[in-house]
């Protein structure tokens, strides 16, 4: 990414966890055209709406914060934990990123209840993608817990552990060496991964994981934007620039 005319390249040094959730909502079954105050769709979709709009505070990690720092340097600017708001909004799209790496975030993806439009169902279904920071785990389901509410209970889809590792050693000396071989004014910069990588797998191993995909991307390119979107790539010479990076990077391991 290019900001105040510096190239930065992030290294990911730390992912969020998950907590992929079902929501139940259970209530009476009945006529549509009567009176039926133990609606479970009724309960669910508050309880939806709650989380879908619940503002989830900022929590330091090294990692999110030590981008925010290097992105206020090349920006020249001073950084300010008050004005962080501000600053996403001179980063461009890949704010949309870098900032669900400041705070935990739940998104409801999917709905599901009923089989008539006249019949009040007795079960109602959500789906919810929880990510937690690093070290906010408790923090995070005691929120989702309180604004679950009493007639809504949660199970898990899928459910994993937030990982984060320092940015040093000798692999990140490698990586920034192939990286400044290529970009002589390049600046690496750790950062948070809002998603989730098999680095939670290798962690539980012991081993330190590190997010390494150079790319040399146009300035004014959307690429956090079409993740998992109909169209997403890559710019065949940011590719080629990625290739000739790793293989610096192999020589020098």
């Amino acid at each position: 990414m290019t900001l105040g005319g510096r190239r930065l390249y992030l290294i990911q040094t730390a992912e969020k966890g998950m907590a992929w959730m079902r929501l139940v909502a259970r209530g009476t079954a009945g006529h549509g055209s009567m009176l039926q105050p133990d609606n479970a769709v009724t309960e669910l979709a508050e309880a939806v709406a709650r989380i879908g709009r619940h503002d989830w505070p900022v929590r330091e990690t090294e990692a999110a914060f030590a981008f925010l720092r290097e992105a206020c340097a090349a920006l020249g600017v001073e950084f300010r934990r008050g004005d962080i708001a501000e600053l996403l909004g001179k980063l461009g799209p890949i704010a949309k990123m870098t900032g669900a790496a400041l705070t935990s975030t739940a998104n409801p993806t999917r709905l599901n209840a009923g089989y008539k439009v006249n019949v009040v169902p007795q079960v109602a279904t959500a789906e919810v993608d929880g990510r937690f920071l690093p070290g906010y785990e408790e923090e995070f389901f005691g929120e989702i817990d309180g604004l679950l509410g009493p007639a809504v209970q949660r199970e898990f889809v899928h459910h994993d552990i937030a990982v984060e590792t320092t940015f040093d050693g000798d692999l990140v000396a490698a990586m920034s060496s192939a990286v400044l071989a290529e970009d002589p004014a390049a600046t690496l910069v750790p950062y948070c991964l809002s998603g989730g990588t098999d680095a939670k797998s290798f962690s539980r191993l012991g081993i330190r994981c590190f997010g390494f995909a150079p790319l040399r991307l146009p300035a004014d390119l959307d690429f956090a934007g079409m993740f998992h979107g109909v169209d997403e790539r890559v710019p065949v010479s940011s590719l080629q620039f990625g290739v000739r990076v790793l293989d610096n990077f192999l020589d020098l391991c």
